[in-house]
């Protein structure tokens, strides 16, 4: 026993001595490899010789100090693909703060207010949404539309303000709007009228644009038309109903006192404020018959009758001829006119770059193609009264689509 343990012992020793050894030469292995490290500044293997050193030297790496050499030797190894990483999220977040105090203060909330005839409702919510919107995304809309009289009244009698304000009877801004409301009109589309109809309308087979009169006042047909003292088409009904007399009987009564006063008492003319409200009569069979604005058929799907220049208003050389009828309107006279759209920016508007805005978008390509496709025939020339008022964008705005400007007629 006691030889076993002696040799137990010297093993000891001489397994100690070896590890003495080992543990020198690591040392001087490790500080060899350190200057050798210094020398050539390679950081990444000094961080891997750091933690060599560590274990040659016999020490245990706690977690924390596990973790703190690699992380180090991470941010060591992929520095430059950090700071690029970071550096590219910076501008991105920058970037995308600019561009968002960029959009809100180029696209601030914006209101466009018009007041309009209702023949126009139409057309000017199509340019609205896909002319003006596009450059206002965050725009708000509002809009009042109905007989031209009663859309002046707005402005007028009521105090309200509005950016934009439009009439089916150019002579509207220059005796009501003008010198208060307004300083300057521009005279832009023209308009004609017309017998609107559907086929459940009495004798829908067999009306023409050549007897359309004498179908309308048989008895039991039911006619629709608008106020003339509070919408244009109703006067210009009037006017077309009295040039018909004289066109096909020489008498400018004939034809208007069967209908205004013969089916009047026989409770077969439906007289309404605006035209635009006899839509829904006319489509369940209340109405057969509505004497009214071509665009308004073409803008509604109805059946329309295109009928003689002579009598539907739209010829501006045939002004001589249809001043041969006359009307009275709020209690003055007036004679027959072509139909005439005019526009302007009333004086209290709320905010004019909003109506320059719109009345640009009117004269554009895309605006004119969309007063043509609404039953309207935009004007070339444009008539502009006082035209030195006229924001300068506008008369552009005109001249870039290849418009040409005239003086504006003169209100009877």
């Amino acid at each position: 026993m006691p030889q076993c343990q002696s040799m137990q012992n010297a093993q000891l020793v001489r397994y100690e001595g070896q590890r003495l050894r080992l543990r020198r030469q690591g040392r001087r292995q490790a500080h060899a490899a350190l200057g050798s490290l210094l020398e050539r500044r390679d950081c990444r293997t000094f961080t891997e010789w750091n933690c060599t050193v560590k274990h040659i030297n016999g020490r245990r790496l706690g977690a924390q100090s596990k973790c703190a050499v690699t992380w180090l030797s991470l941010i060591v190894k992929y520095g430059k693909v950090l700071l690029i990483l970071m550096a590219v999220i910076g501008l991105a977040v920058g970037y995308g703060a600019g561009y968002y105090v960029g959009l809100s203060s180029v696209h601030q909330p914006t209101t466009l207010l018009i007041d309009s005839a209702g023949s126009l409702q139409v057309p000017f919510n199509s340019i609205v949404a896909n002319v003006v919107r596009p450059q206002y995304p965050t725009l708000s809309y509002n809009y009042i539309f109905e007989g031209s009289h009663l859309a002046a009244n707005e402005i007028t009698q009521a105090n309200k303000s509005f950016d934009v304000y439009a009439s089916a009877d150019y002579q509207i801004i220059p005796e009501q709007l003008m010198p208060t409301y307004a300083s300057w009109y521009i005279v832009f589309a023209t308009n004609s009228m017309t017998v609107m109809y559907t086929n459940h309308s009495r004798y829908a087979s067999e009306i023409t644009p050549a007897n359309w009169y004498q179908v309308i006042t048989r008895p039991g047909v039911i006619v629709g038309v608008s106020n003339k003292d509070t919408d244009p088409s109703g006067a210009q009904a009037v006017l077309m109903v009295e040039l018909a007399g004289l066109l096909y009987y020489g008498n400018s009564s004939y034809i208007y006192d069967q209908l205004y006063v013969t089916k009047a008492a026989n409770n077969e003319l439906i007289v309404v404020p605006t035209e635009t409200t006899l839509d829904p009569q006319l489509e369940t069979g209340s109405v057969d018959y509505v004497l009214t604005y071509s665009s308004e058929a073409i803008s509604h799907k109805f059946q329309y009758l295109s009928l003689d220049t002579k009598v539907n208003l739209s010829n501006l050389t045939l002004a001589s001829w249809y001043s041969q009828a006359s009307v009275t309107i709020n209690g003055k006279l007036t004679k027959g006119t072509p139909i005439l759209y005019d526009i302007t920016i009333p004086s209290n508007s709320p905010d004019s770059t909003m109506g320059v805005a719109f009345i640009k978008a009117l004269f554009s390509t895309q605006g004119q193609s969309i007063l043509s496709g609404s039953g309207l025939q935009p004007l070339n020339p444009v008539f502009i009264y006082n035209q030195s008022a006229v924001p300068s964008d506008i008369i552009q705005a005109i001249q870039q689509s290849g418009i040409s400007i005239e003086p504006a007629p003169q209100s009877s």
